[in-house]
């Protein structure tokens, strides 16, 4: 009599159906969607932590400025004051108008410090130019922006001569002294403008949104241009890095950013514009 070899249960081969696996790829696809929000988060708060640190470093710096210039703030986008590059050679118009080497020689010369993030990538991009290239445009996109017209000046939009003081009153801060609410008054803020055909998350200088009138659009577009928004760059969920004068980092929210309170020491309310006083 010929008899059948059974395999036992444990000899059989083990394996996957094809609804077993399906299954198992959808709770991986489930998980991953999950996780996915909470990753970005994750990534977007470590941007933010590393610029909040820049932007205090930033403010040491302006400080030491001004106690080596007995006083004087930190000039915004002026005209004629001296800066001199990596080898100590004279820099000339316009670089020497934007803040970021007149302030390197305060931050060691470390411009990773003042490009933070994404930005950073820009700045190696401008390594590999010729010293004269690489010099004009770090100028350029530094990730925090000046308030220039009411903090050390802006020889563009508002020169802070006599005749303008005595035209607008004490608009802008020059020394160190002078500021009434230093707390509140934003010094630097994140900025973005365009380069070339895309948009760097950074800039020299973020402009009001009130001068004789309003300037800025009435909100926030990721899609609209830089200048729409003062260059003001509410990165971090509709917020936007803010480094006062007393040195402290925040973050403040869209709504917050369009408050002239904390862009002029003059300021008595949100919508406060200059108004000549003769």
């Amino acid at each position: 009599m010929r008899f059948m070899k059974v395999r036992s249960p444990c000899c059989q081969r083990i394996g996957f159906t094809l609804i077993e696996l399906l299954v198992v790829i959808a709770i991986i696809g489930i998980l991953g969607s999950l996780m996915l929000p909470v990753l970005s988060s994750s990534m977007l708060k470590a941007r933010y932590i590393n610029e909040v640190s820049s932007a205090r470093q930033v403010m040491v710096a302006h400080r030491l400025y001004s106690d080596d210039n007995d006083g004087r703030v930190l000039p915004g986008y002026r005209y004629g004051f001296p800066a001199v590059d990596r080898q100590g050679n004279p820099i000339g118009h316009p670089i020497n108008a934007r803040y970021p080497w007149r302030i390197a020689p305060y931050c060691g010369n470390n411009f990773e410090l003042l490009y933070s993030n994404k930005n950073r990538a820009l700045l190696r991009s401008f390594q590999t130019d010729e010293e004269s290239s690489y010099v004009y445009s770090a100028s350029v996109f530094p990730s925090l922006g000046v308030n220039a017209v009411f903090v050390g000046g802006d020889d563009l939009i508002l020169p802070p001569t006599s005749t303008a003081f005595n035209n607008f009153g004490k608009f802008c801060v020059m020394r160190d002294s002078d500021p009434r609410r230093p707390s509140e008054l934003l010094t630097f803020a994140s900025a973005r403008a365009r380069h070339g055909d895309r948009i760097a998350e950074g800039f020299y200088k973020v402009d009001p949104p009130y001068l004789t009138r309003r300037v800025w659009d009435l909100s926030w577009s990721a899609s609209s241009s830089p200048e729409k928004f003062g260059f003001v760059h509410p990165r971090y969920n509709n917020r936007a890095v803010a480094a006062m004068f007393d040195g402290h980092v925040e973050s403040l929210s869209t709504r917050q950013l369009q408050d002239m309170r904390h862009w002029s020491n003059l300021a008595s309310g949100r919508e406060w514009t200059l108004v000549r006083q003769n």
